[in-house]
């Protein structure tokens, strides 16, 4: 068995590596022979739904044909599915800590974290607690973190137990104050452990009644070595850095996070470093995703709270998304799985975003057109007006809002349009995961 934490769920559509090989051949082969009517039967980078109503997921790989899921329900317990092919899940049972508890009632469990210490199986988990027979959550009750151990991989997880309970180190803490040694010591969101090889890591996060939520680490073995990860210092996080999880490749370590507010412009964020204390705000913060926004700014949907794991070599995420109404209104959230796809340098391909470049000629104005996979042309995808460069966010804003994934792009052509009349145009084909595209026009 393994013990890496962090290697999480599901291959798209039954692709490994040299599927995904195969297929990335395949989608640069017009590029070779030149663009014609693109054609592919599937996206090999795209996402693929996983579990519809789940949110802030999480997996536990104990080797390439067996894995443990849980997340948030809309329900008073932690769903936990099993996985052998990370393709399809199957529910094994549900966690209900009031079950349990006989002092105690528990309510909005959110965000577990699965691992295994030693023998045991570890469930981590963020909810309010309550006296039995009282309303939950009470008008003193904070969230805050707990956590259950099953003796196998039963995952029958038994009564929840406090952390760090009775020191001054950061720990459960299920009433609103802060304590009295800091708001930081008081344990609130997202429980993320990991096994950098030599120690294990907690991550979570915290309220800081002037900046918001911030994330925070110690290791599990000497709890009195915590440090600050980050903390919302711009106004597009308002005031929100959450989500915590890590992962390693290559001799790389990274750390993933997601900022902004669930409901609004979610988005993640990363640092890459050599060992995990290095994976702060000192780093350098690289952009993951984005959110869907409409041409007047409503809302199509955001992406957050991923985890990442490993299948035969090929790295995927897992990562919720969040659905509006046409009105812009939150609408409920979903999980998906999708490869990563990496850099030369070991940065990441982002989620959702090309960057277009190309010299710009005096007196004319540019457009955008986007071919799909299934060889349909989109005109008028982006009007990028006398600039040299647009980023494609999967919204296209001049055909009625119209959504194209990434990984469904087959083609980009860029129009150079003079005295209202199209004079010259580059065809590029795309590969479905390359961040970004140069041409002249």
């Amino acid at each position: 068995m393994s013990d890496s934490k962090h290697r999480h769920v599901h291959a798209p559509r039954r692709r490994c590596l040299p599927a995904l090989a195969l297929a990335l051949l395949a989608a640069l082969l017009p590029q070779l022979v030149g663009v014609g009517a693109a054609h592919a039967d599937i996206a090999p980078y795209g996402r693929t739904l996983a579990v519809e109503g789940l949110a802030d997921p999480d997996i536990y790989k104990v080797d390439d044909n067996l894995y443990f899921m849980s997340g948030t329900s809309s329900q008073d317990f932690l769903p936990i599915y099993t996985s052998t092919d990370l393709q399809t899940f199957s529910l094994l049972h549900r966690y209900d800590p009031d079950a349990l508890d006989p002092d105690h009632r528990y309510c909005r469990e959110w965000a577990p974290e699965l691992t295994r210490q030693g023998t045991d199986y570890v469930l981590y988990f963020v909810a309010s607690r309550v006296d039995k027979g009282t309303p939950c959550p009470s008008g003193d009750s904070q969230q805050t973190i707990f956590y259950a151990t099953a003796p196998d991989a039963g995952m029958q997880f038994g009564a929840p137990d406090e952390i760090n309970e009775d020191t001054t180190h950061p720990r459960t803490h299920d009433t609103k104050d802060c304590p009295d040694d800091g708001c930081e010591n008081a344990m609130r969101l997202d429980p993320s452990v990991y096994s950098d090889g030599t120690r294990q890591w907690m991550h979570y996060t915290w309220f800081d009644p002037a900046d918001g939520t911030v994330v925070s680490a110690f290791p599990l073995d000497a709890p009195d070595e915590v440090f600050e990860v980050t903390r919302p210092s711009r106004q597009a996080e308002q005031k929100v850095n959450e989500a915590p999880t890590l992962f390693s490749r290559d001799g790389r370590q990274y750390l993933f996070y997601s900022q902004g507010n669930m409901k609004s412009r979610y988005g993640m964020q990363y640092f890459m470093g050599a060992q995990v204390s290095d994976l702060t705000r000192e780093q350098a913060r690289r952009s993951f995703s984005s959110p869907l926004e409409a041409r007047d700014g409503r809302l199509i949907e955001n992406q957050g709270h991923n985890t990442v794991t490993d299948r035969h070599g090929q790295f995927y995420t897992l990562y919720h998304v969040a659905e509006f109404t046409a009105d812009g209104v939150y609408a409920g959230r979903d999980v998906y799985v999708q490869p990563l796809m990496f850099k030369a340098d070991g940065s990441l391909n982002t989620l959702n975003t090309v960057d277009l470049r190309w010299s710009a000629t005096g007196g004319s104005t540019y457009s955008l057109d986007v071919q799909t996979r299934d060889g349909a042309w989109i005109p008028n995808c982006l009007s990028v007006g006398s600039e040299s460069s647009v980023t494609f966010n999967e919204v296209c804003t001049g055909a009625d809002d119209q959504v194209v994934h990434k990984a469904d792009v087959a083609a980009f052509r860029i129009n150079r349009i003079a005295d209202g009349q199209t004079v010259g145009a580059t065809t590029l084909a795309y590969d479905g995961y390359t961040d970004t595209l140069d041409a002249t026009v």
